[in-house]
């Protein structure tokens, strides 16, 4: 079993450095020296409660953003947006046009929207409340890091993403990302951290499924979590991690199932599926286009007839073009934190092409980190915790490998990287401590003079 959980971290290994070959500006990683230091010493400060602070700072990082960023609710967000103020005011008019039609699951965000907006109808709130969210997502990052390593790798960890910019711009368009990614981090928190029961089970599969309302990918960390429990499993638990596993699985499809038929029976009268499903797979293996959305798949995609069949005709004429466009959409997803980024404030260009710059940067400094951190160490299998994240990281990357990418998609992905960045931050101070270590024993020797002899 360890040469098969070290052959997957060897290739796990493999696949990143390849990515990391072509990631774009690669020297701006320099841009975020000043940064660095300022963690560093931010570090050497007293701080009595670490989470607190690390929510008040998110908190008013993304207060600020809100007030100062202007952006566009573009695409699906916009659409969303639309449709939950027509929710509000009984009209359900949206429900006849072709993208709800073709995309209903998308209903889940639309609901919550339009619960918020019930409230307080603004757009500010809805942003309002994401930084919220986001900032308990900062708090759930450093309760997961510290569990897996220490309090302070946990506090420079948590503390450097909030210097991540990428994320600021997502909390403002209205991203349907937000709360299932703070509902795995709480899910993975519960693994980590407490005895697995029929119980705990039982509450991840409806935190699972409740993910899923907003965003349908709930099914890959149901996937990284059925692997947690394969790696734990042993002669005498054997028993009890089937019945866990079972329950799972379970109590998961039949509150996704219920919950379709709630709004099926609702005034909705539309169940949440998916009634495109070859879509994201015909847009995702386009080589021309790199995989990414676009205009010219979508209009031969739906005025075709037999969407099945278009998919498989792209699959023969282009299968050969597949391992070149599987690199270029991985690098996109996994090292572009500026594509499709569009910020309205009159700035000077010089500055924004810095702050772009910069962001890029960053992302190029947490790839190499990752990079540092999955390297394969003398045939030693990292333990069962890192090694479920590994693998929730490891399917998102074959997931998209057929499926549409894009930057914003890699917002959970960049999450769950910083999650094991502390092995990086461990094998960094390891080796300066030897290099210290190294040269405070030769360095009265390089002068010929031996320790023991200029102490006597």
């Amino acid at each position: 079993m360890k040469k098969f959980f070290y052959l997957f971290e060897l290739i796990f290994f493999i696949a990143f450095f390849i990515i990391f070959l072509f990631v774009k500006n690669k020297l701006a990683i320099f841009l975020t020296i000043p940064v660095i230091l300022i963690i560093l010493f931010s570090n050497k400060i007293k701080i009595k409660n670490y989470a607190l602070f690390l929510f008040i700072f998110a908190f008013l990082e993304r207060l600020v953003s809100i007030f100062y960023l202007k952006l566009d609710i573009l695409d699906d967000f916009k659409t969303m947006l639309i449709a939950s103020r027509s929710l509000i005011h009984g009209n359900f008019s949206f429900l006849h046009t072709a993208y709800f039609q073709l995309f209903s699951y998308q209903l889940g965000h639309v609901l919550y929207q339009s619960f918020l907006l019930k409230i307080c109808n603004h757009v500010f709130f809805l942003k309002f409340i994401n930084s919220i969210i986001t900032s308990l997502i900062v708090i759930f990052m450093f309760f997961i890091i510290k569990k897996l390593f220490t309090k302070k790798i946990a506090f420079i960890l948590s503390f450097s993403y909030l210097f991540y910019f990428y994320p600021l711009y997502l909390n403002s368009v209205l991203t349907n990302q937000h709360l299932p990614a703070l509902i795995y981090l709480i899910i993975i928190y519960m693994l980590i951290h407490e005895k697995i029961t029929i119980q705990s089970s039982t509450l991840i599969a409806l935190l699972l499924s409740f993910a899923n309302f907003f965003r349908t990918e709930s099914i890959i960390f149901l996937l990284g979590i059925l692997f947690y429990h394969f790696i734990h499993i042993r002669k005498k638990n054997a028993k009890v991690i089937c019945k866990n596993c079972l329950v799972l699985i379970f109590v998961y499809f039949f509150v996704n199932m219920l919950i379709s038929q709630i709004t099926l029976h609702s005034p909705l009268k539309t169940e949440l599926k998916n009634n495109a499903p070859y879509w994201k797979f015909y847009c995702g293996l386009s080589y021309d286009n790199n995989g990414k959305y676009n205009v010219t798949d979508e209009q031969t995609f739906f005025n075709c007839s037999n969407p099945k069949k278009l998919l498989i005709q792209r699959i023969k004429k282009d299968k050969l073009k597949f391992p070149v466009l599987f690199v270029k959409k991985e690098v996109l997803l996994w090292t572009q934190a500026n594509y499709d980024l569009s910020i309205k404030n009159s700035i000077h260009p010089k500055f924004s092409h810095f702050f772009f710059l910069y962001n890029q940067g960053f992302l190029n400094l947490i790839i190499l980190l990752f990079l540092i951190s999955i390297f394969p160490y003398h045939r030693k299998v990292s333990n069962q915790n890192i090694l479920f994240l590994k693998f929730i990281l490891a399917l998102y990357f074959v997931v998209y490998l057929f499926i549409e990418v894009s930057p914003r998609y890699a917002y959970i992905l960049h999450l769950l990287i910083f999650l094991i960045l502390g092995i990086a931050l461990e094998r960094i101070s390891l080796f300066i401590s030897k290099v210290k270590k190294f040269f405070s024993n030769h360095s009265i020797n390089y002068l010929g003079i031996s320790r023991k002899k200029f102490r006597s």
